[in-house]
């Protein structure tokens, strides 16, 4: 049996590396993955790639602006309608904007707190009530080194909103873990994917340098992290921060 097999998973910034990538690990393992972000073109391509490579698990999504609330219950609601119940929330939004603090804008303050943390907070808002009445859930959170310990590189905004998350994570562990809900936070180090390509050469190298192995993640080992953690593997494992970094030190 695989280990997802008629499991429900909902991933939210669906357009993203970790988002496809986690997808295809679910899907590899007998789920059903729903993927959702703003760019509807973007989430009918990625789930044709996924649906056509022949995986025991399916592809299906549904476009919606996480920073809508009403639509993160639409969403949640409309996942319930079709397919019954929502086993697996994972939340992998995010964006960075690297500035020093006297150069960053209140926008882009604002910007980069709200896809990164008050996104997630409606995502689980609008999930939580489903999972209580179904009294099962596995939410994974997608965090960062940089909110673990403040790096040079990542900027003040994107530092602060990814801390918020490990909060989030260790208070909704003790929450909602009466209603057989696990809240659980992957905090990768610098992945080779989309986000480090607005950082310098010289500074992705100095990444490299600073791990143990002596190079960049790959976005499908955060993947198998943040799979683990939404599996049974981890049923008795809740507000936990798993860091993925290569032995990258704070």
């Amino acid at each position: 049996m695989e280990r997802f097999e008629g499991k429900i998973a909902l991933i939210d910034g669906g357009s993203g590396d970790i988002a496809c990538s986690t997808a295809e690990r679910l899907m590899q393992e007998g789920a059903t993955v729903i993927l959702s972000s703003r760019s509807e073109d973007r989430l009918k391509e990625e789930c044709e790639k996924l649906n056509a490579k022949g995986y025991p698990g399916k592809a299906d999504w549904m476009a919606g602006d996480a920073l809508n609330y009403d639509r993160c219950v639409e969403i949640a609601e409309a996942v319930k309608k079709t397919y019954g119940r929502i086993d697996i929330l994972v939340c992998a939004q995010g964006i960075l904007i690297h500035k020093p603090i006297d150069v960053l804008t209140l926008d882009e303050w604002q910007k980069v707190v709200d896809v990164n943390m008050t996104s997630v907070f409606y995502s689980i808002k609008a999930v939580v009530p489903i999972m209580k009445e179904q009294n099962y859930g596995r939410i994974v959170l997608v965090s960062s080194i940089g909110g673990r310990k403040g790096r040079p590189g990542v900027g003040v905004n994107y530092a602060a909103s990814k801390a918020g998350l490990v909060g989030m994570t260790q208070l909704l562990g003790y929450e909602l873990g009466p209603w057989n809900i696990t809240v659980n936070c992957v905090a990768p180090g610098p992945l080779a994917g989309r986000m480090l390509f607005s950082l310098s050469e010289e500074h992705i190298e100095r990444l490299k340098e600073g791990t143990r192995i002596h190079r960049l993640g790959k976005v499908s080992e955060a993947a198998a992290a943040i799979a683990y953690l939404a599996s049974d593997d981890a049923g008795w494992t809740t507000g936990e921060i798993l860091d993925v970094n290569g032995g990258l030190q704070y």
